[in-house]
């Protein structure tokens, strides 16, 4: 979602949240790690694809994060 993707650049950019709520605005400091997860596009991860390809990140939030984590599930009838 576009909204989600601003509200957490926010944070992690100027480390601040700003709120407003029955017509009062504030900012608050957000002093905090963020660990996030993502679903690949389409619901499977195309190892063809750089990791930007695979996800519907913004280039702008995926700089504010420091390391990524792949995780895969290989599809094994045996083994599941």
């Amino acid at each position: 979602d576009d909204m989600d993707q601003v509200a957490i650049h926010e944070a992690m950019e100027q480390q601040t949240i700003s709120i407003t709520k029955a017509g009062i605005q504030a900012t608050l400091n957000a002093r905090t790690s963020v660990l996030a997860a993502a679903n690949p596009i389409h619901g499977r991860y195309d190892r063809s694809k750089t990791l930007k390809a695979n996800l519907t990140l913004s280039p702008a939030i995926m700089s504010r994060f420091d390391l990524f984590f792949v995780v895969l599930d290989e599809c094994d009838e045996v083994q599941d």
